[in-house]
């Protein structure tokens, strides 16, 4: 057994202590220090991947704003109260063992991108994806009311919608098949930047982070994990000034506006929201209200989910909106960890983080996979810190895509052997 496999090992028997040894300076202290510790030898290791870098980079700074929480003094969120540091240590040990099980499957491989393909070169693909982006522009649009002058950012006010988000299939279709030509390119990234200026129009940080996010992966490319840092880190001191909007009473300094800490002692979304919601639901389990019947409902739910919209489907199947009939949480979903962990215990979560981990292994096999893989590159500000729904729905939709465009173009040629191409 390699030595990055026994690190592997070694954390995720720690994580899994840490799950039930979790009170005192063990948990509230030792397992967010031994998770921050487990993404630094991470970060290390797997340099080589620019999309496992910024992967790791956020995670990282949900154990580090706890950390913090303990040295200054304030509560993680301004909704602390209804748990406590137990239930934290518990979320961070099987967001920590998903993390290693993971990583342990994957071994010493680097995870391919449709980077790493040939792109293939269909006209028809390509301006018809074009096309629909600007329809899921309009549409999206029209469907939000209010700006960000009108409403600061305020969550409940803006509104949603699933398309802001949901175009990233079509950039990935696009991408896959411009044929590396420069006034697709150009075209592309035009497009694609529509989808970052006007969900922040609208208030939307996320989606419009994830296209950005897109473009940067697809196109630009940093070179080395050094790059990486400044770039995650300047934009996410946007994002946290971006923030005030939303909240508007945090305090003037430099650690108020980064952490989000409010006049009143207390951090208010953002990651600390990520990390009380991922609390809540470790509560919910310690208290049996999401127990197996509701593990079962929830995942039969999200499967149904895939096909039909949310709201045809129990809202067990998203895990936050179950949550608030109990105990309230803010928009945040909370760790995928501790999703896998509410629908299978500890077996749930290293299968979920072996089975995906076996995805990216294959990656490099599979071009199919590797189109799975960077959507999953690009969306993990959203199944990392709201739910996984979209790893299932919104990724089982991009398979199709493909699938069924890669055999009409197949019928439409008459070819039987498909090259090497994403």
């Amino acid at each position: 057994m390699s030595a990055r496999r026994l690190i592997d090992i070694c954390f995720a028997l720690f994580f899994i202590i840490g799950l039930f040894l979790n009170e005192g300076l063990f948990g509230s202290v030792a397992v967010p220090v031994g998770l921050v510790a487990y993404h630094i030898i991470k970060l290390r290791e797997l340099s080589s991947s620019i999309e496992l870098s910024f992967l790791l980079l956020f995670s990282i700074t949900y154990p580090i704003f706890w950390l913090f929480s303990v040295l200054l003094g304030v509560d993680i969120h301004y909704l602390y109260w209804n748990v406590n540091s137990g239930f934290i240590a518990q979320a961070f040990s099987v967001q920590g063992l998903f993390l290693a099980s993971l990583f342990f499957a994957l071994g010493s491989s680097r995870p391919f991108t449709v980077v790493d393909y040939r792109q293939k070169s269909s006209a028809v693909v390509f301006w018809s994806a074009i096309i629909a982006m600007l329809a899921c522009l309009i549409i999206a649009a029209n469907s939000i009311k209010g700006s960000i002058f009108e409403q600061s950012y305020d969550y409940e006010l803006s509104g949603s919608s699933i398309l802001f988000e949901y175009v990233l299939i079509l950039i990935l279709i696009a991408y896959c098949y411009s044929g590396g030509g420069v006034v697709r390119r150009r075209v592309l990234i035009f497009a694609a930047a529509m989808f970052v200026i006007t969900p922040l129009y609208f208030g939307k940080r996320l989606p419009a982070s994830m296209v950005a996010f897109a473009i940067l992966l697809l196109y630009i490319r940093p070179k080395n994990i050094r790059q990486v840092g400044l770039i995650f880190g300047a934009g996410f001191l946007v994002l946290s000034l971006l923030a005030l909007f939303r909240v508007g009473d945090s305090g003037q300094s430099f650690a108020q506006v980064v952490f989000n800490i409010s006049d009143d002692g207390s951090m208010r979304n953002n990651q600390g929201g990520v990390v009380y919601s991922s609390a809540v639901y470790m509560k919910l389990v310690h208290e049996g209200i999401f127990d197996l019947q509701f593990a079962m409902e929830s995942m039969a739910n999200v499967a149904l989910s895939i096909f039909l919209p949310s709201s045809m489907v129990d809202e067990s199947a998203y895990i936050n909106f179950a949550a608030m009939k109990y105990i309230p949480i803010p928009g945040n979903g909370g760790f995928p960890g501790v999703t896998f962990y509410v629908w299978g215990g500890i077996p749930g979560v290293v299968l979920a983080g072996s089975l995906f981990g076996w995805i990216m292994r294959r990656s490099g096999r599979y071009p199919l996979l590797a189109v799975y893989v960077t959507f999953l590159f690009l969306t993990f500000p959203r199944w990392m810190a709201y739910n996984v729904n979209i790893m299932f729905k919104a990724g089982t939709l991009l398979l199709i895509a493909f699938v069924v465009i890669r055999l009409v173009s197949l019928a439409s040629k008459g070819v039987s052997n498909p090259s090497r191409a994403c």
